[in-house]
């Protein structure tokens, strides 16, 4: 069984040896970018916790932002149209002409991250399908807590094995903004190595982790997803 994912969220981590955040050149950094229609943002911002480029929210709680720390970058796409290509485009951009631009010599670890919105095709209600469905027992296996549930999901961690040198982790639950969407969260972690040079190869971990999403866990939904009886 397919399910039509309503991607809402892309992220990403691209973790470097610390070094010495100096706001001037991460400001080079995005005057660059802002010559790039499709890569731009809009504001610069320095805080505590970072400098931060990003653009103005084009709904209630959507963000495009890129983070800067000593050490380590993260981007993300949230709540924006934004399709795995693109935010793949964007990455491998950003991420190579910031290493480029701070002197960094290589990405030590990278994490991935894409959130979805699916809607189960024999259940309305994706609370009851992950209550009744997907977890033994059912609502009755809580009766022994004596009070009402507010939330469930199921949460889901894939170790690195020989054949796949990955870390993949998996959540689902019932979206609480629509009874009939299942929120499906997959956070791929890698250890490798990969030279400034060689960034443009970080685009194939996020594929992999989107490539999780739209396969293997579909696929174990979907086992769930039939007619009540």
């Amino acid at each position: 069984m397919t399910y039509e994912p309503r991607t809402i969220a892309f992220g990403a981590e691209i973790v470097h040896a610390p070094i010495q955040l100096k706001s001037d050149v991460v400001q080079s950094i995005h005057d660059a970018l802002f010559k790039q229609s499709d890569l731009a943002y809009q504001n610069f911002q320095v805080q505590q916790d970072g400098v931060h480029l990003s653009n103005p929210p084009q709904t209630p709680g959507s963000v495009s932002v890129a983070t800067f720390t000593p050490d380590r970058i993260i981007l993300r796409e949230e709540f924006r149209p934004c399709t795995v290509e693109e935010f793949a485009t964007r990455v491998v951009n950003v991420a190579g002409l910031a290493h480029k631009t701070l002197g960094v010599p290589m990405s030590l670890a990278q994490q991935f991250w894409t959130r979805s919105l699916v809607n189960p095709k024999h259940h309305t209600d994706s609370r009851v399908f992950v209550a009744e469905q997907m977890i033994q027992g059912g609502q009755a296996g809580f009766a022994d807590f004596s009070r009402p549930l507010h939330t469930l999901g199921i949460r889901l961690t894939f170790p690195q094995t020989e054949q796949d040198r990955n870390l993949m982790n998996l959540r689902i639950e019932p979206w609480p903004q629509d009874p009939r969407s299942l929120w499906l969260e997959v956070v791929g972690q890698f250890t490798g190595q990969v030279a400034t040079e060689n960034l443009p190869d970080i685009s194939d971990y996020l594929y992999s982790t989107y490539r999780f999403l739209t396969g293997p866990t579909f696929e174990y939904v979907s086992r769930f997803d039939v007619p009540a009886t």
